[in-house]
């Protein structure tokens, strides 16, 4: 039997990545509560979820393709980026899909929304709320591409410590509670049970060894995919 406690557990590995940088602050603290809320604290280890929070100052790649198929689930459609953003960014195709979707010409939709094109082909929309905001977002199935990847892509900057953490968005913390008890939860499995931990470790790493021809962007849309597939059945 292998003795585990000699072995670095899963936290502490994360927490040992070079540039490692602690979530802390009112956000990680009011991560901390949700977590304790959403858990039966009867079984589990204070410090497992203290260091769980404190370890979302790095991600997975799983973890974020997980909260990027998670988002899309548990958007409220609150309108609140719809409302706080003061601009975006489009590419063309995205905004002709738009006017596709609400069966008008590409040229009348630059009009309307006041689009302005950029150096690098795309186009920057400079109004607050959003042009297709109307007490809820009017292009919801053809938004666009910087729509779909809110809040998480906002999260994943601001724990890199380049914006602030997105929290006037009401699924925010919910992201970060779900990556924070399932870290705290192998924490306690690497304990009790290791080596089905070892077993888990062993699948993922095979998992992820069959997408080693991809680029980065594939590798985590592939893992999107398979997410959003996998919560789509549970639900």
């Amino acid at each position: 039997m292998h003795v585990m406690e000699e072995q670095p557990s899963p936290l502490h590995k994360l927490m040992q990545t070079e540039g490692f940088k602690p979530f802390s602050g009112p956000d990680a603290i009011r991560v901390y509560r949700k977590s304790i809320q959403r858990l039966n604290m009867e079984n589990m280890d204070e410090n497992d979820l203290l260091n769980a929070v404190s370890s979302l100052g790095v991600l997975l790649e799983t973890e974020i393709a997980l909260m990027y198929a998670l988002q899309d689930q548990i958007c409220t459609r609150c309108g609140k980026c719809c409302t706080v953003n003061k601009s975006m960014r489009v590419p063309k195709t995205e905004l002709k899909q738009i006017a596709e979707h609400v069966k008008t010409s590409y040229k009348k939709i630059k009009k309307q929304t006041r689009a302005r094109p950029r150096r690098d082909g795309t186009m920057r929309i400079k109004r607050s709320p959003c042009p297709f905001y109307d007490e809820e977002c009017t292009v919801y199935p053809a938004r666009p591409g910087e729509c779909r990847g809110y809040p998480a892509n906002m999260l994943l900057k601001s724990l890199g410590g380049k914006a602030e953490y997105p929290s006037d968005c009401e699924i925010s913390d919910d992201l970060l509670v779900e990556i924070a008890i399932k870290r705290a939860l192998e924490e306690k499995m690497h304990r009790e049970n290791p080596e089905l931990m070892i077993e888990l470790a062993e699948k993922k790493k095979r998992d992820l060894g069959r997408l080693g021809g991809m680029n980065q962007s594939q590798r985590l849309a592939y893992l999107v995919n398979r997410y959003q597939k996998t919560l789509n059945q549970g639900s």
